[in-house]
């Protein structure tokens, strides 16, 4: 009975040390010396614990059917399918079933921006509006929210007051280029915008690529019109089924061609090509046509120039790098609901998905009901270290050659896991290397100049050191006896400072300046 009493308590302190922010530390202050390699700083953690690979969480849902508002943790949606960014730190949920427009709050809290929860296509106040099976939605530079509202074959607008109005489409499935109210879409699906508010539309059952001015013109960018898989110029190439897309800064579109299992990209010359995918339903991690997916269904970028993409039948979030390369980012492939490390949570069927200001990735779990939520814990440091130091945003490592003077400063080190966040102050310096050779024996002092701590390196035992200021007046000595020690600046004036060190061999003078 004890033993086993003894085992719970080891247990009960193992879960709550788990279940605590890191606390870091390193070592403080530091001296180094310009254009010398340092010694790494390594981070020491004496709290909980920092996760080694991004962890995924449930942002908002109970899992269950419904459309209950609330706190994330008692919301409820029924297959929504976008996500995207809001204006105020806000994430914007489709809600396709419940034919509703929902809002999450920067303080996690769920409530209904637009639709009364029937089916149809009214326009007006937010609150009697109706929708038909929305499956898109984007905010442009006002605020203005757009909506593929896909069954009424129409893209809706929700202004900065609440009043909802057709912004283009007949609401007759079709296929027609033109003033906004007279242009026809066939089931549209999501849309990305870029800096000037141009909507750019996967259409999906058209197989094309659509565009709306912020005035009203819609054109089409790429695409036949029938389904297939055909790179080239964008009149003649063909999609199968698109889904998603996105832009990048440099105006390039990145397509998801969901019937064709591939991402396509076109380009700002008007060329169409397959950017990864092979286009046979798989999900092999490779690079470029190699890799494979299972009808991949929105795409989206972070800060660093990486996609991700929901793989809707393969049950997992994918990574795509600058080069191509095609990683699984979280899901084992299995359909589920785990909140766990990327290589161990479970998706089912997730479809939308956006990147926030804080590169989390916030997805659409279809099937599951849910927002989740995908974090990856990095250290950060402010201000920037001096040039040729680094910082490794995932061990917490300080090392490189600095390749500038700096005088000490204090950098604020962070990290976080799901618990909190700690901070740590730690002061580097960076000094010029004075270094001095006679006979044999070489003498390295540093930083130079120096505000506290003179750092001295010797070949030989160092017997005497005596401080002289310019005049000739003994400002301080020492008695080492040894090859490398410290002598205490930091209550000498500032100015310039001959030191004489005196060994078995010989005596030595080095000028060093005080800051």
């Amino acid at each position: 009975m004890q033993k086993g009493y003894m085992s719970f308590i080891c247990l009960f302190k193992l879960l709550i040390f788990q279940a605590q922010a890191p606390n870091v530390t390193y070592t403080s202050p530091n001296t180094f010396s310009v254009n010398e390699t340092i010694i790494p700083l390594q981070p020491t953690n004496t709290g909980g614990i920092i996760p080694s690979e991004p962890v995924v969480s449930t942002f908002a849902g109970t899992g269950s059917v419904g459309s209950l508002d609330g706190t994330s943790g008692i919301a409820t949606f029924n297959f929504p399918t976008v996500v995207t960014l809001g204006n105020q730190n806000n994430i914007i949920v489709v809600d396709r079933s419940n034919h509703k427009i929902r809002n999450i709050s920067s303080t996690k809290n769920v409530s209904t921006i637009a639709g009364t929860g029937t089916i149809g296509a009214v326009n007006g106040p937010s609150n009697m509006a109706s929708f038909r099976f929305p499956d898109g939605a984007i905010v442009d530079s006002q605020g203005n929210i757009f909506i593929t509202d896909q069954s009424n074959h129409k893209i809706r607008k929700i202004d900065i007051n609440g009043q909802v109005s057709t912004f283009a489409g007949t609401g007759i499935a079709g296929f027609q280029d033109g003033a906004a109210l007279s242009a026809k879409f066939y089931f549209p699906a999501a849309m990305a915008i870029d800096s000037n508010d141009n909507l750019y539309i996967a259409d999906y059952s058209n197989h094309r690529i659509r565009k709306i001015t912020p005035d009203g013109l819609v054109s089409t960018v790429a695409g036949l019109g029938s389904a297939g898989a055909i790179d080239g110029n964008t009149s003649t190439a063909t999609f199968n089924g698109p889904t998603g897309l996105c832009l990048d800064s440099s105006g390039i579109i990145y397509v998801a061609d969901y019937g064709n299992h591939k991402i396509r990209k076109i380009d700002t010359n008007g060329q169409v090509s397959t950017f990864v995918g092979s286009g046979i339903a798989g999900a092999v991690d490779n690079n470029g046509i190699i890799a494979s997916f299972n009808h991949p269904a929105v795409v989206t970028m972070d800060s660093q120039n990486n996609f991700y993409v929901t793989d809707e039948d393969n049950n997992k979030i994918r990574k795509i790098n600058a080069l191509g390369d095609v990683t699984t980012f979280a899901g084992t492939g299995s359909q589920g609901a785990i909140d766990d490390v990327a290589s161990l949570a479970t998706f089912k069927g997730p479809t939308g998905i956006v990147v926030n200001d804080n590169d989390e990735v916030i997805i659409a779990d279809y099937g599951n009901h849910k927002i989740r939520k995908i974090t990856t814990y990095k250290y950060t440091i402010s201000p920037s270290l001096p040039n040729g130091l680094s910082l490794n945003q995932f061990t917490g490592e300080i090392a490189g050659t600095p390749s500038v003077i700096s005088p000490m400063t204090d950098y604020t080190v962070s990290v976080s896991n799901q618990f909190g966040t700690s901070s740590f102050i730690i002061s580097i310096e960076v000094g010029s290397l004075a270094t001095k050779t006679f006979g044999n024996n070489q003498i390295q002092l540093f930083p130079n100049p120096v505000k506290d701590i003179l750092n001295v390196y010797s070949i030989e035992s160092i017997k005497t050191v005596t401080v002289f200021n310019t005049l000739g007046q003994e400002i301080k000595k020492l008695i080492p006896n040894q090859e490398n020690f410290q002598i205490d600046f930091s209550t000498i004036e500032k100015g310039i400072y001959f030191l004489k060190m005196e060994s078995n061999l010989q005596t030595n003078r080095m000028k060093i300046t005080k800051n």
